[in-house]
Order: C-alpha cells, then sequence, then structure tokens
C-alpha cells in the first residue's frame, strides 16, 4: 500500500499512497515542484498550523509559486496560528494572482493538483513528521472536501490584515481581552482607567471591524486569529 520515494516523487504507478519516511527538505521540494507542474486548472496548499511546519514547508511553498503555470489557479490557506509577514510577501511578490486567505482553525500541510493529486504532511497524521503522496486516491477527495470547507470559511488575506490594524496599540488589545473574559464593560473600563463611554466606543468599533455580533464573540475571535498576540509589522 504505501513504499517510500527516492528518486522519482510522482511515479506512485498504482499504489495507493507513497511515503516518505524521513521528512527532507529537498525530496519535499521537488515533490511538491513535480505535483505543481502537472496541475492544469487548480494548486491548493494549505500551509500548517505550527511555526515548524511553515519553516518546514516555505521552500515547498515557494518552489510551487514559480512553478504553477499563469494561467492556473492557485490558492494558499493560512492558519492563524502561523503567520508570517516575510513569508506573505515573499509569495505574493513571487506570484501576482496567488489567491491567500486565513483560517481561525489549525490546517495540516497539504499540496492538491487538480484535486487529483495530492502531497500530505502532518507530524500528527504521519508518524515522525513523513509526508505522503496521493494518486487519483480516494483521500484526495477528503481532503479536496476540507480543503473547500475550510477555504469557504477563511478570511481573504486582505480583510485579515485590516483587522489587525485593529489591535496595533495596547489599550485596543485591553479591549480585546476584556471582550474574551467576559468582563462587564464598567469592569473592564475601571480596570483600564477610561470613562465608560470612551471604552463603550472602543467596543463598538472592534465589534464593527471584527464583524462580530456580540462582545464575547468579538473577543473569542480575535484569539483565535491570533489578534491578541504580540503583532508583527504587517507593512
Amino acid at each position: 500500500m504505501a513504499g517510500t520515494v527516492t528518486t522519482d516523487p510522482l511515479e506512485t504507478g498504482t499504489r495507493r499512497a507513497a511515503a516518505i519516511q524521513r521528512l527532507d527538505t529537498e525530496l519535499l521540494v521537488a515533490t511538491a515542484t513535480a505535483l505543481a507542474d502537472q496541475a492544469t486548472s487548480s494548486v491548493n496548499v494549505t500551509i500548517p498550523s505550527d511555526r515548524r511546519g511553515l519553516s518546514e514547508f516555505g521552500p515547498a511553498l515557494h518552489a510551487m509559486a514559480k512553478t504553477v503555470r499563469p494561467d492556473v489557479e492557485f490558492r494558499v490557506l493560512f492558519s492563524s496560528r502561523a503567520i508570517d509577514v516575510e513569508v506573505l510577501h515573499r509569495l505574493t511578490t513571487e506570484r501576482a494572482n496567488v489567491a491567500v486567505r486565513i483560517a481561525e482553525s489549525p490546517l495540516q500541510g497539504v499540496a492538491m493538483a487538480d484535486f487529483r493529486g495530492a502531497l500530505l504532511w502532518s507530524p500528527i497524521a504521519l508518524k515522525g513528521g513523513s509526508v505522503a503522496l496521493f494518486d487519483k486516491s480516494a483521500e484526495i477527495g477528503a481532503l479536496g472536501s476540507l480543503f473547500l470547507g475550510a477555504w469557504g470559511s477563511a478570511i481573504p488575506l486582505a480583510e485579515f490584515l485590516k483587522r489587525r490594524e485593529l489591535v496595533r496599540h495596547e489599550d485596543q488589545r485591553q479591549v480585546l481581552g476584556h471582550l474574551r473574559d467576559g468582563h462587564t464593560d464598567r469592569v473592564a473600563a475601571q480596570k483600564m482607567g477610561i470613562s465608560y463611554r470612551t471604552y463603550r466606543r472602543r467596543v463598538a468599533e472592534i465589534l464593527e471591524g471584527l464583524g462580530a455580533e456580540s462582545r464575547f464573540q468579538a473577543g473569542v475571535r480575535a484569539s483565535e486569529l491570533g489578534l491578541l498576540s504580540p503583532l508583527e509589522d504587517a507593512q
């Protein structure tokens, strides 16, 4: 059912999946590049949620961006837990028509070509951080459905960066923290040392910016999007 990929990463024949038993960056890049090169309609990528996954999957992502033909749709889904402004800048510089969205939920590392071939890297799903290559198998249908579901509920990059602007200052992050923790407006205003009216005005601005229907939802959404973590300069 599974074999070790050593030379030609796409020669899987009739096997359901080929597994790279040990994570090797050069082989991962070669496999991802070959996968992207065979795409005729779309290449869809999800970036692992942890920083380690981003650093290991990053070279493959950039290789695919250079390989995918201009007429092929190229979509990349990042988790809000693993946003790297430098990687995003390089990606959008390398490929003008790339579509990038940010998901609130954790993601595995996946690259799919035309929903017919897929490369999966996950230290959780695959023992030892190995890589699996699926070719015309039932698993690709499941991976494709997961991607489309996550993509449909994710936030376009421009909107995500706009929302980050809401919490660039410490007092805005404090408001979000109080919303997340369920503090009443009067208690939160007192803790921050500002007037009740000023606090309510800032809450209204944040609710509108995050598209949240309640104070608690705004706090949770901000936390899921990583907006309560120390921010990097998004410029």
